[in-house]
């Protein structure tokens, strides 16, 4: 095991995997017909348990180890303490000093011990080191490892041969690397605790690949939204065949967008948000246009979404059904970009700077540093203030001269 690369993408039985199922079905059997072995988990019942007679002892004893050797408040040390009783420091020392020499930092190893106290009788080189070289030999950075065992401390008590191999397989063969498969991991780690995810992932994969989806949208949906790629096989077809009827097009990675925003809501959720906007005066065709040009926008809160309207349609007097045209615009933050952007804008319409029908996207929708560069930087010699008006340091008698509108949007800000 030790040294090895693993890249199963390059074997004939991972390619017979994705386009016969054969060996999926092998490896799902090896994680699903066994019946749990105890001798495998590296923890006995006799560590859990602490006799009456010296309780008092041992329990100091813990508590001491648990704040000097892991870094835990008093408090928390105390309350794990009723769980553990370690005899000696030899044994956790050497699990904490392993941990710590792949990248475990002294916060990261407090949390895996409030997590997963049980870590503190791990066997580190029969137990843990092998799946510590594991996990590197994928290509899991120092860095990101600690972060993807606290949130899956499955990984500490699992199988190697038996749960972890065969569950990376199967997600690599989804895949296009390794770095993918790690890229995945950080994104959706939990989902690799769950048997049932990982057995639906390969079926509702085919079913994109049946479609025609390109490798690059389906990796895109392996490793940045395992939990729809894992979900409920039936759920999720009824999602694709949903995304598939609204027109959107499979080669296009909009398609695993919106896939991901239908299988999140339900029907109820979505009649929902269509009812919020329609509020506005968009109607159920305008909406669909929205949803298909910007999908995240129906995961937006009915207060979001009724805060930027408010402001952008009332305020300002844009038309709803622009916004409806560029409706990534209501993911923007109200306080930080647009009342700021907003403000800059009609300083500059009423100074006569600036055309007065500028749409919206064309101020709203690009980087801080090209709005910088557009709409503030070139007009400081005219506007002294403006750079302070977009910071919201702007005094009311700097806005002497300015619209109506500019002045309330200043005050707004400085508000804010």
């Amino acid at each position: 095991m030790r040294g090895r690369t693993y890249n199963p993408a390059n074997s004939n039985w991972v390619s017979h995997l994705s386009i016969h199922y054969k060996m999926h079905h092998f490896l799902i059997s090896r994680l699903t017909s066994r019946t749990p072995n105890l001798g495998v988990v590296f923890f006995t019942c006799r560590s859990l348990s602490v006799s009456n007679t010296n309780h008092h002892q041992g329990g100091s004893f813990t508590v001491s180890a648990l704040i000097n050797s892991c870094g835990l408040s008093p408090e928390m040390a105390l309350k794990l303490s009723k769980k553990l009783q370690l005899k000696n420091p030899d044994g956790p020392n050497a699990v904490l000093d392993l941990l710590r020499n792949y990248g475990f930092s002294q916060t990261q190893l407090s949390s895996l011990v409030k997590k997963h106290p049980l870590v503190l009788f791990a066997k580190p080189e029969k137990t843990l080191l092998p799946k510590l070289k594991f996990f590197h030999s994928i290509g899991v950075s120092t860095s990101d490892l600690p972060r993807i065992f606290i949130i899956n401390p499955s990984f500490l008590t699992k199988s190697l041969k038996n749960n972890i191999i065969p569950r990376y397989e199967i997600i690599r063969s989804l895949v296009r690397s390794d770095k993918e498969v790690v890229s995945a991991l950080k994104n959706g780690a939990w989902y690799f605790h769950c048997c049932k995810g990982i057995s639906n992932s390969v079926p509702n994969i085919e079913a994109l690949r049946q479609l025609g989806l390109p490798q690059d949208s389906i990796s895109l949906l392996v490793t940045n939204f395992a939990n729809i790629a894992f979900m409920n096989h039936s759920r999720f077809v009824e999602a694709v065949e949903t995304v598939k009827e609204m027109g959107f097009d499979p080669l296009e990675s909009r398609f695993i967008v919106a896939l991901q925003v239908l299988a999140k809501i339900n029907k109820a959720m979505w009649k929902f948000k269509l009812e919020v906007f329609e509020r506005w005066g968009w109607s159920r065709d305008i909406c669909l246009l929205a949803f298909k040009k910007h999908p995240k926008c129906m995961l937006l809160s009915e207060k979001k979404i009724i805060k930027v309207l408010n402001f952008l349609v009332k305020d300002m007097g844009w038309p709803s059904e622009d916004i409806a045209r560029c409706p990534w615009i209501l993911d923007g933050s109200l306080g930080k970009t647009i009342i700021p952007r907003c403000t800059v804008v009609e300083i500059l319409k009423s100074r006569g700077l600036i055309k007065r029908d500028l749409h919206l996207s064309s101020f709203l929708s690009i980087d801080e540093k090209r709005f910088l560069k557009r709409y503030v930087t070139q007009f400081q010699k005219n506007v002294p203030h403006l750079l302070d008006a977009y910071e919201g340091k702007c005094l009311e008698r700097n806005m002497k001269g300015e619209s109506t509108k500019g002045h309330n949007l200043m005050l707004m800000m400085m508000s804010e």
